[in-house]
């Protein structure tokens, strides 16, 4: 029998997930192949009625023709959460309130082809390609993919989105169509196809994509209105980042300031971050070094003063010493690395080995 998803279809997946850095060659790779080894080794493809199930997860799918279904997934996880893209043929998947073992989850997802209902408190909308929306286990959702569709996104459990319960119990919304909302999903697809082509970049990448996806989640859902006094913490954290976006570069900025800026004490502003995965100092001192990486590989070339000048660092040894304990190599080496290295982002479902199988 003959697949819908033949090498033109899964060529041109990776395609998108790349953002256009990949391309089917005109011939094949030689051996006929449209699409890299890799690629094909990386995705797990799921047919009829058991690949449904082992799709579904937890959830409830449906096709007019079981046996006919077909799906390939993409997974990677990232700490506590997981990268996916999937591409599938008709069917519909339904959710009951509840995740398996009390581990309360958020899908987000951008459709990249076909087209997509989604059930939400708003009734059903359509979920065209570019649009983004979520299904949350707090909630019942369903959601119906039409012809040969693609949907690429992230699964970050609950508690990394505080401050939106009343959000994520309607079960599932669409995310309003906004510039962010669209760099949001192609940068998922990019961070896929990055992981998935080379999935041993080191602990360090690992945990930097896992804060970057984080906080790209939680920057989505500031597009909703939060609940109030548990919202109000995450309202000062998120006016501190933009003061910290602000002002970074300045070496005489630091906690101190900022408290002014935001007209509260250093102990309440302490008291805000307590129990967050990064503290405030740590997280302005990251946003120094993203600069610092920036001003390191721009053209014309920067000496090491001028660098730490535009990063928010004292001098160049109080840069080369924050540079090599926190990236894990010198300024230079850096500098040298990303000219002769293409640039790499540095910084579904819930399926799990256990439940493909063997059959899988």
């Amino acid at each position: 029998m003959s697949r819908v998803l033949d090498d033109a279809e899964m060529a041109a997946w990776l395609g998108r997930l790349s953002g256009g850095l990949w391309v089917p060659p005109a011939h094949g790779d030689g051996d006929g192949a449209t699409v890299p080894a890799w690629f094909t080794a990386e995705v797990m493809r799921l047919d009829g009625h058991l690949g449904m199930l082992q799709l579904s997860n937890f959830g409830t799918m449906k096709a007019d023709d079981p046996d006919a279904f077909e799906a390939a997934l993409l997974r990677r996880s990232i700490g506590a959460t997981m990268l996916y893209s999937t591409l599938e043929t008709s069917h519909t998947v339904s959710y009951e309130v509840g995740a398996p073992e009390g581990m309360d989850i958020i899908i987000l997802g951008m459709a990249n082809q076909g087209g997509q209902r989604l059930r939400t408190a708003a009734g059903v909308q359509l979920m065209s390609v570019g649009r983004m929306g979520f299904m949350s286990s707090l909630g019942a959702s369903s959601i119906e993919h039409l012809g040969v569709s693609e949907t690429t996104g992230v699964v970050v459990p609950v508690a990394a989105v505080p401050g939106y319960q009343h959000v994520l119990a309607a079960g599932a919304d669409m995310f309003p169509d906004t510039p962010l909302t669209r760099a949001a999903g192609a940068a998922l697809g990019r961070m896929l196809f990055e992981w998935a082509k080379d999935p041993d970049q080191g602990e360090r990448a690992l945990a930097g994509t896992e804060a970057a996806l984080v906080a790209l989640v939680r920057s989505l859902f500031r597009q909703f209105p939060g609940d109030g006094e548990t919202d109000r913490a995450g309202l000062v954290r998120a006016e501190a980042d933009r003061i910290i976006e602000r002002r970074h570069r300045d070496a005489a900025f630091g906690i101190a300031e900022l408290a002014d800026e935001l007209h509260v004490s250093r102990r309440q502003l302490f008291r805000l971050y307590a129990g967050m995965d990064e503290s405030l100092a740590a997280r302005l001192l990251r946003r120094r070094l993203v600069t610092a990486r920036e001003q390191l590989v721009s053209t014309p070339p920067q000496d090491l003063a001028t660098v730490a000048a535009q990063s928010g660092f004292a001098d160049a040894a109080a840069l080369r010493a924050q540079f090599s304990r926190h990236v894990g190599v010198s300024p230079s080496a850096y500098r040298m690395a990303a000219r002769t290295q293409p640039s790499r982002l540095a910084e579904a479902m819930l399926l799990s080995d256990e439940q493909l199988g063997p059959s899988a």
